[in-house]
């Protein structure tokens, strides 16, 4: 698009995103195979043009690629699209009816998107190898677009990857929408892009700025999930399988558990900048999701027990209203750490510390407690029936199976 002759072409096609430039140069070479004009003799034409001639033109344009080029109405309406935006970038925007501009912009797919499910995923894991299963599972578990997933660095999951599952890996900036995402690696990703790390180790792609995928465009993530449902053996019929369907399962799940702007914020997609919240927010519903979108059973008895545990004393931390915000924070953050039931024990303990130094002083009118000594203890269920039946009440129970009590109620 560089030579002298189509000066106008090539300024249009300059000022594009790197990632449309392509398909707009094959488009613009169908224009001028149609028209036999160069993009300078065109704008020239333009100018002078006082009977709507190229707004017809490029409607014809539209046709001509259906019946003479053979193309997809998807596909024919977007090359439409892409020329009146040669003309608007040339400030000579073409001017239609109402029902001129419904026919040239209408997109009517020949095909639909396939839709997966999670037997048909755990398929096509199983033909994989480490690059294509990563694809596979880490394109459900975090639902970005294709140019997003690819920007994905090292540097972006490492930090985390330790976690337990879900992880959320902050936010990630989207190309199309310009908004944030706050993706999650699931229980399926988690193990994959531990063995993505390791590999880029072997071949000395340390640094955070390293992609994980080192594919160069975006029609390879398409490619790597058609090949694999094949291999899979999966029965697609006339339906198209892209990456974008692994965006569509994970909305289509995680859409029916949470509120619209919940799974917009993960997948980023446009919402209110009111509407946003917390990753921890996130975290629990995507957790619940994740019964739904995955398919490797990774929780045994013991991390079911350790998860309620966790769970357990988290509420019992929420429930201790004089507490610092901020040592709460830090208390969670050991909380969710731990990676076995006894390492809680000193968590516990801490915690019930915390609420006894926070303790507001008691006097006669707030309790009668001088210093919260005899305000709260800590019992066994056997000792609870005497207790109550002297006037003291349940407090909590901690995730050890003892519950504290309390007998402010007694002064008031």
């Amino acid at each position: 698009m560089k030579n002298e002759e189509d000066k106008a072409a090539s300024e249009w096609i300059d000022s594009l995103k790197k990632t449309t430039r392509g398909s707009y140069k094959t488009f613009w070479k169908y224009f001028r195979e149609f028209t036999g004009l160069t993009g300078d003799q065109i704008i020239a034409d333009r100018k002078v043009d006082k009977q709507h001639k190229w707004a017809r033109k490029v409607m014809e344009f539209k046709q001509w690629m259906l019946d003479k080029k053979h193309l997809a109405p998807y596909t024919a309406t977007t090359a439409a699209m892409a020329i009146r935006g040669f003309f608007a970038f040339h400030y000579q925007k073409l001017e239609y009816r109402r029902s001129e501009s419904k026919r040239i912009s209408e997109k009517t797919r020949k095909t639909e998107d396939y839709l997966f499910s999670v037997e048909d995923l755990k398929r096509m894991a199983e033909v994989t190898n480490l690059p294509e299963k990563y694809v596979l599972v880490a394109g459900k578990s975090f639902g970005l677009r294709a140019s997003d997933f690819l920007r994905l660095t090292r540097g972006d999951v490492e930090p985390y990857i330790d976690r337990p599952v879900p992880i959320s890996i902050g936010i990630i900036g989207t190309g199309k929408e310009k908004v944030p995402a706050y993706p999650f690696i699931d229980s399926d990703a988690q193990p994959v892009i531990k063995l993505m790390l390791e590999q880029m180790d072997r071949k000395g792609r340390t640094k955070p700025t390293y992609r994980i995928l080192t594919y160069k465009w975006e029609k390879e993530l398409s490619q790597t999930l058609k090949r694999l449902a094949t291999k899979a053996g999966l029965k697609v019929g006339n339906k198209r399988v892209r990456f974008h369907c692994l965006r569509k399962f994970l909305i289509d799940n995680i859409s029916s558990l949470m509120s619209e702007s919940k799974w917009k914020q993960i997948v980023g997609k446009k919402i209110t900048e009111s509407a946003y919240v917390s990753p921890d927010s996130l975290r629990e519903d995507y957790e619940r999701a994740m019964t739904k979108t995955t398919f490797t059973k990774l929780v045994g008895e013991n991390e079911i027990e350790l998860r309620a545990a966790q769970r357990m004393l988290e509420m019992t931390l929420n429930l201790s209203p004089n507490i610092p915000e901020h040592v709460k924070q830090t208390l969670r953050k050991k909380i969710r750490a731990v990676k076995k039931i006894k390492e809680l024990k000193p968590i516990e303990k801490e915690v019930v510390e915390q609420a006894k130094t926070s303790e507001k002083p008691k006097t006669p009118t707030n309790g009668g407690c001088s210093n919260g000594q005899h305000c709260q203890r800590i019992v066994s269920e056997t000792d609870l029936g005497g207790l109550l039946a002297q006037g003291w009440r349940v407090a909590a129970v901690l995730p050890s199976g003892k519950i504290v009590v309390s007998n402010e109620a007694k002064f008031r």
